[in-house]
């Protein structure tokens, strides 16, 4: 009885000392698990280390290697880790903010494979004065004791004809706006007619019965001019978006096989539209002779300059005679030798933000007014919207829609003006307190910040290297003893020559300066030479912070579980034996 005492007394006690486990026990188990969880940590560090192929990795984590040492691999790591990303950062700037590189193409591309360039001709004579005598009229007008003396017409058709004289002749007191049939209208009655200003053609040394076969009147800025292979208004213009007052050109050729990206299908015969170059030299090119009378000079519309401006430009785009021309003065022989400048763009870039690449794909850039975008184009739609924005109405010679009503001479100075305020105002739009002043001006800076007219990804300009001399027409009758005819006497002509200097041109080329190959080869050799860094090491660190791991722990895991079972069913082996040898006793 006293031994089966004294048992339940020590089975108590016990019971009693698990029941109430003092806090220092509970420190320690915690004390235990942490360092535990800190040591699998370290040991897992150490393993990656002792097993990584990065260079340098390894030192750290061998165990025979003192502290100064892991100091000083540990020190070179970190500084071949930063000067490898310094170096890495100026790649990406490198590939991120220039992509594009511009380079000859490899061979040389004949002028046949290109269109001849569109030739646009306007005469300084806005007003024949047997027709309209712009300079009586505009003492008329501007003294104020004769201009009521005028009668509406009268006064309408002199404002009308300011428009396309010098800017300063515009009266500001003139209607603000008009109706744009009845202005142009009016100047087209004054202006000479393609017969008075052509006397002969010739396209490849080939007479035509009359330049009408390749020339044909177009509206622009300057008023009305010539323009020879230029795209028909179907193509060139949205006719949908464009007012249906008048006509911008008259002609109405189609471009059989060719387009401004892909130029002319393979099969397109050398007699197509747009005129392609078959040749170089004189013969091969266009011949024209302008003529004028004496008696229709104006000196005073736009000043003591006579003659004829003339433009080569992309058989796409619409003719702006007021920003870039060359002069053809009257008796004058000019001639005009053409080199073509061409840009592509690879393949490779149309991946590329267009401003990365600093160049539209025609399917990246719509404009409202024309068809076919290149940078010309779009400056002029900009040029319409901002000057509507600003001034409530539009030059006539502007594309615009149905609902912009047309300026007439009142509003001259502000179209003036805003040609020089396009120049700064995508600048200014980006200020917002400017954009505040006034709601006019803010719109239009919006609109000016809208444009960004980039470069054609392909496009075509024509280089022009003149010459002229003296050109007496009166000398050839005078060595045939000839007598110059009376209506002739008054006559005065200009001859120009326009053909390609020579058979071929070299084309420059946008290409990729860093693509994704070059980046990651320039990137994997600057890994490499600082730290051993592969494709595999990558995989490595993943493999290791995951996989394995998760390999690992699960490892850990189940021995723990196997270890936790073994515990127990021996302590239930240790307890079935006190319980026996208590029952023996």
């Amino acid at each position: 009885m006293a031994e089966s005492l004294i048992t339940m007394q020590e089975i108590n006690h016990r019971s009693e000392s698990i029941g109430k486990t003092p806090e220092t026990d509970w420190d320690s188990q915690r004390d235990v698990k942490v360092k535990k969880k800190s040591n699998f940590v370290k040991d897992y560090l150490i393993d990656y280390t002792s097993n990584s192929n990065l260079h340098g990795l390894k030192y750290l984590g061998e165990k025979q290697r003192t502290s100064v040492e892991r100091v000083f691999w540990f020190f070179v790591f970190t500084c071949c880790v930063v000067l490898c990303a310094g170096l890495i950062r100026k790649v990406w700037i490198k590939w991120n903010v220039s992509p594009v590189i511009v380079s000859f193409a490899e061979s040389s591309t004949p002028v046949w494979q290109i269109p001849y360039p569109a030739v646009t001709v306007c005469l300084e004579t806005k007003a024949k004065q047997s027709v309209f005598n712009f300079t009586e009229y505009y003492h008329l007008y501007n003294d104020s004791g004769t201009r009521e003396n005028l009668t509406t017409y009268e006064r309408n058709l002199y404002e009308d004809v300011t428009l396309v004289c010098d800017d300063h002749l515009a009266p500001p007191q003139g209607r603000k706006f008009g109706f744009g049939n009845e202005t142009v209208t009016n100047i087209k009655e004054v202006s000479p007619n393609i017969t008075d200003a052509f006397f002969g053609c010739k396209w490849k040394d080939i007479p035509k019965e009359t330049c009408s076969d390749l020339f044909s009147p177009i509206l622009t800025e300057e008023g009305l001019c010539y323009t020879f292979n230029n795209l028909g208004a179907n193509e060139l213009f949205r006719m949908e978006n464009i007012h249906k007052d008048y006509q911008y050109l008259e002609h109405q050729n189609v471009a059989e096989s060719w387009s401004l990206e892909d130029g002319y299908a393979p099969m397109t015969p050398i007699e197509t539209y747009p005129h392609r170059g078959s040749g170089y030299g004189a013969k091969a090119g266009l011949t024209f002779l302008m003529k004028t009378k004496q008696i229709d000079l104006d000196f005073l519309c736009r000043g003591p300059v006579q003659g004829f401006k003339i433009l080569l430009h992309n058989p796409a785009e619409l003719p702006r005679l007021s920003q870039q021309y060359f002069r053809s003065p009257l008796s004058q022989e000019v001639v005009v030798a053409v080199k073509p400048k061409m840009m592509t763009t690879s393949e490779g870039l149309r991946a590329y933000d267009p401003n990365r690449r600093q160049c539209y794909f025609p399917s990246e850039r719509y404009l409202k007014y024309f068809k076919i975008y290149t940078q010309s184009n779009c400056e002029m739609e900009c040029l319409t919207n901002f000057t509507y924005a600003r001034c409530g109405c539009v030059h006539f010679g502007m594309p615009h829609g149905p609902e912009m009503k047309v300026c007439n001479a009142g509003s001259m100075a502000c179209i003036k003006k805003v040609q020089m305020e396009l120049v700064v105002a995508e600048v200014e739009a980006g200020l917002e307190k400017r954009n505040e002043e006034n709601d006019t001006i803010g719109e239009a800076r919006k609109i000016a910040s809208r444009c960004k007219c980039l470069p054609a990804c392909t496009s075509i300009e024509y280089e022009a290297e003149t010459s002229q001399a003296d050109y007496d027409w009166k000398a050839i009758f005078r060595a045939y003893k000839l007598e110059i005819p009376p209506e002739m006497n008054d006559m005065m002509y200009s001859r120009v020559m326009i053909f390609f200097k020579e058979p071929q041109f070299i084309t420059s080329r946008r290409s990729e300066l860093y693509g994704q190959t070059d980046f990651l080869a320039n990137c994997g050799g600057l890994l490499g030479l600082f730290m051993g860094f592969s494709i595999l090491s990558v995989v490595e660190i993943l493999y290791f912070f995951t996989l394995r791991l998760w390999c690992v722990v699960w490892n850990r895991r189940r021995n723990k579980k196997n270890a936790s079972d073994l515990h127990q069913a021996g302590d239930m082996d240790v307890k079935s034996d006190k319980l026996k040898q208590n029952y023996k006793d």
